[in-house]
């Protein structure tokens, strides 16, 4: 049975989800989990050779290969014979879509181009094409800063304006680059036949999608249909369908003035109140509250970073098992921003302030999963999460495997180095 593959954080960065593009070095030493990325990015493999799967079509890779992966693509490192040295550039598609959809004269080239890039994954490039491509990611690097040194990036005027137009760029040659390779008539001939049933959702999440006519789209019955669904994100047509329309609508709170019903009509919702019902569900906090914290701020605190990053993890280890505990009331223990917070939290941490809380929340029911008999949903409420759906998914997120799995599989070991192995329980368990 295939595994589940972990569904990946929309936030282009983890510091500023209003960020509209981010810049960072990576390398892969062996093969990875699937994953679902919620936010599009590119892939400059520098060095190295293996495989990778996406959606289920295996390419191979070697040094000077560019991947173009849309939202609600999955992915999966399959092999790596040498080390994978690779750029990753992630940006926000909403965003860069809305943007080439504005100019009406362009609207027919900007939606080709933008259903290219779901279409053709992959392309090989040659020592003239990289050179340009490493052009274009030093230019991003020197206008973004790198996102793991986790630094303030170097301020310039215009500087969505250019990051917009590097963005679109890339996307441009990427896509010429495919063509002079393989010909304009394949890649337009593949495109009807590429999209994945994920992918196809987040294009038409906007419609009045249902079971029957997705299943329908795909030639396929409703019961293969949710099967296919359930077996690849552990979760089922609804829910993946909202998880999308949250998505874009948290894009429209951060870059236009909509009004809620507006975005409602966009994304696919009945209406305001639908929205805002299941955006409160899903983020905790309501679209109006969204729109305003992750506006412009400006910094006024007098802590040096270090300190409030240190003081923000020790709130977080004291107070964890708050219900409902948020970044923003975290953030205004110190006076300061979200994005301020997550900025000194990822310099001096490693990880931002909801990971942090995530994290910590997750360890610690993984010792009262052992070292107890609690239901699971006993577990959630007591490490902080106010409903089992959300434990579930960030466990599944941190462990890749659900709470019941896990209580059934691991040890816990002491300090002292003692084994505590958990007696199974004859209590039903809710998964």
């Amino acid at each position: 049975m295939k595994k589940s593959a972990v569904l990946q954080d929309s936030s282009v960065s983890a510091s500023d989800p209003a960020t509209l593009c981010s810049f960072d070095y990576e390398a892969i030493q062996v093969p990875t989990q699937a994953l679902i990325h919620q936010a599009a990015r590119f892939l400059y493999i520098k060095e190295g050779k293996g495989s990778i799967k996406i959606d289920d079509v295996e390419y191979k890779i070697v040094p000077n290969t560019l991947i173009a992966i849309t939202p609600w693509k999955i992915t999966e490192i399959t092999s790596v014979s040498e080390t994978l040295r690779l750029i990753r550039i992630v940006y926000d598609y909403q965003y860069i879509n809305s943007f080439l959809k504005s100019d009406y004269a362009m609207a027919e080239e900007s939606a080709e181009l933008i259903q290219f890039l779901a279409i053709d994954p992959v392309v090989y490039l040659d020592s003239v094409q990289s050179e340009h491509i490493d052009q274009i990611a030093e230019q991003l690097k020197e206008e973004l800063g790198v996102e793991s040194t986790h630094s303030t990036p170097p301020s310039h005027p215009l500087s969505k304006l250019y990051i917009t137009n590097k963005v679109i760029e890339l996307m441009i040659v990427y896509r010429r680059y495919v063509t002079a390779i393989q010909g304009e008539q394949e890649s337009e001939q593949d495109i009807l036949s590429g999209e994945s049933i994920l992918s196809y959702l987040y294009a038409h999440s906007s419609e009045k999608l249902t079971l029957s006519n997705v299943a329908g789209a795909f030639f396929m019955s409703e019961s293969n249909l949710s099967k296919q669904i359930a077996a690849l994100t552990n979760s089922s047509f609804s829910k993946i369908l909202t998880n999308i329309r949250i998505e874009k609508t948290a894009d429209y709170l951060i870059y236009t003035d909509l009004t809620l019903n507006e975005i409602a009509d966009l994304v696919g919702f009945v209406d305001a109140s639908h929205l805002s019902k299941h955006f409160v569900a899903h983020l905790n906090i309501s679209p109006s509250k969204y729109r305003k914290l992750y506006g412009k701020f400006k910094n006024k605190f007098d802590l040096t970073g270090k300190n409030v990053a240190f003081a923000a993890t020790d709130y977080i280890y004291r107070n964890y098992a708050t219900e409902k505990l948020t970044a923003d009331q975290i953030a205004s223990q110190y006076g300061i921003s979200v994005h301020e917070l997550n900025r000194q939290m990822l310099f001096y941490t490693g990880q931002n302030c909801e990971s942090l809380l995530n994290a910590v929340r997750i360890n610690h029911a993984c010792e009262l999963l052992i070292s107890t008999d609690y239901y699971v949903i006993d577990v959630a409420f007591e490490v902080g999460y106010n409903n089992v759906k959300t434990f579930n998914m960030n466990f599944m997120k941190y462990k890749g495997m659900t709470p019941t799995e896990f209580r059934n599989r691991i040890m816990l070991q002491k300090e002292d180095g003692s084994v505590v192995q958990r007696r199974p329980s004859t209590k039903n368990q809710t998964k």
